[in-house]
């Protein structure tokens, strides 16, 4: 099953299910990242939109990308946000959009590594943070990747996730 199709069939109660834990991990972005109410940032794979209005308040305006229409259907309609269906390996954006972006447990999902991390290094020109499932087979052969494209600032381990905060 492709990652979209699983997530409109959970959408319904995708905040039920991980709302608290994406919550947990948006605490430790707002501890890692000095957001500044002149910055545009993209939340890339921004799911139901968990974090958005909280980070919505801090930023002046966000673009979240997510490729299920079922999870951007549950997302809260905020003034300065901007949701996009859209892919992760083919982003919408010129090069250097973004003062920040930002992907929580999403990039374990994608089916091209390379590309989505071009992608993300393409559209920002300041700081990254992404978090990606400890769990998952592939945790060490994707930090390797993560490391061919950026500078790693800082790395934590969090319960669930590694977490990557990156220029």
């Amino acid at each position: 099953m492709k990652s979209e199709d699983y997530y409109n069939k959970i959408a319904k109660g995708y905040n039920e299910l991980y709302g608290e834990e994406q919550l947990r991990k948006w605490n430790l972005v707002k501890q890692l990242v000095n957001f500044s109410e002149t910055d545009i940032v993209l939340d890339l794979g921004c799911g139901t939109g968990v974090i958005l209005p909280e980070l919505s308040k801090m930023v002046r305006f966000v673009f979240a990308v997510d490729n299920s229409i079922g999870m951007l259907t549950k997302a809260p309609k905020l003034d300065n946000v901007k949701y996009i269906l859209a892919d992760a390996e083919k982003l919408p954006f010129p090069d250097n959009y973004f003062d920040k972006v930002i992907s929580l447990t999403m990039l374990q999902d994608v089916r091209d590594w390379d590309v989505v991390l071009k992608e993300i290094k393409r559209v920002s020109r300041g700081e990254v943070v992404i978090t990606f499932l400890k769990r998952n087979k592939n945790a060490s052969e994707v930090k390797k990747k993560i490391e061919k494209y950026f500078k790693i600032k800082k790395f934590l381990e969090e319960e669930k996730d590694f977490v990557f905060l990156l220029s």
